[in-house]
């Protein structure tokens, strides 16, 4: 019976903020998307044309990793990171949580290497969570998800001057996905983060946070995996480059808890719909090749390119 009230409610909010928004059609189809129900990931190339590619589109993100297909490279070099801090804005979008980094910064945010033939300055970071601890990334490996998964997006700033130009173009975005995982401590710069989400409980809401260090929100690692993919939100545009590093970040439990208390309406005037599960289920591989630089074991085999059939989850990373 809850469920069935909680639908009901979703469904009727989903309708009052069409109907709000009729008269303008371009905030129309940038807000009339959710992650459920009639407006859900299935619909989504349904309820505008411009979407199309997220029903049609052959390249689409997220995937599930295969270890049994997974290819190692040995041509792909450490993907490279600026150390500097950045400032900017978190805001409830709504449909998930945003770091939108300032684009004035004399400094810019960049990275390169690894799969990238160019320098991408990164735009904002999004945060992507489960309503249990058994769900939330986007990404899977091994039909396996991560209780979180944190999205850092990036534009070609050698070819491109802004990131809505950029993202309509072939190896336009690049994006560094880590997942999270439950422990003990956490990494201090994600508490930094979290501590300014604190400040933005409802839809539209934005706090400054200044000085995050993203170099320091990443993991210590220079394993990863990489695939060409799209967008994971409307319109699904494919022209991403993902990178998703092979060591977790640590996440404590209180900090997944308050995530999970965050609203996806304006106000509480509304109806009290959390912000969960904000995340598009993983979408066919098709006939591409999800790379990686992690070492196979010892092989006989000559060819430069080989399967890494011994990949796998490590069991502590594991959420029962």
């Amino acid at each position: 019976m809850t469920m069935r009230v909680e639908y009901i409610l979703r469904s009727i909010y989903v309708f009052s903020t069409f109907t709000t928004v009729l008269g303008d059609s371009k905030t129309l189809w940038s807000q009339w998307w959710t992650y459920y129900g009639i407006s859900g990931p299935d619909y989504w190339g349904l309820l505008n044309q411009d979407w199309s590619l997220c029903s049609r589109g052959q390249h689409q993100s997220p995937v599930d990793i295969n270890p049994r297909n997974l290819v190692f490279d040995p041509n792909l070099r450490p993907v490279r990171i600026d150390a500097h801090r950045v400032n900017g804005s978190v805001v409830n979008t709504g449909n998930d949580i945003t770091f939108f980094i300032n684009e004035t910064e004399n400094q810019p945010f960049a990275f390169t290497g690894g799969p990238l033939s160019y320098t991408y300055r990164a735009n904002h970071i999004k945060l992507h969570f489960g309503k249990i601890d058994q769900l939330g990334s986007e990404h899977t490996v091994g039909g396996r998800p991560f209780p979180l998964e944190l999205q850092i997006y990036g534009y070609n700033a050698e070819l491109y001057s802004t990131f809505k130009d950029a993202q309509m173009s072939s190896h336009g975005v690049a994006t560094l996905a880590i997942f999270g995982i439950i422990g003990e401590h956490s990494n201090m710069e994600f508490e930094n983060l979290i501590q300014a989400i604190n400040l933005v409980p409802f839809k539209d809401n934005s706090a400054t946070l200044s000085e995050l260090s993203i170099k320091h929100l990443l993991p210590d690692s220079y394993d990863y995996m990489t695939y060409e993919g799209s967008m994971t939100q409307p319109g699904c545009l494919e022209t991403v480059t993902w990178i998703l590093l092979n060591k977790p970040l640590s996440v404590r439990k209180d900090q997944l808890m308050m995530l999970r208390k965050l609203h996806e309406a304006v106000d509480s005037g509304n109806p009290s719909l959390l912000m969960e599960n904000n995340f598009r289920p993983p979408m066919p591989v098709n006939r591409r090749t999800v790379r990686t630089n992690i070492q196979p074991q010892k092989t006989t085999s000559t060819c430069n390119m080989q399967k890494l059939a011994f990949y796998e989850v490590n069991d502590r990373y594991r959420v029962r």
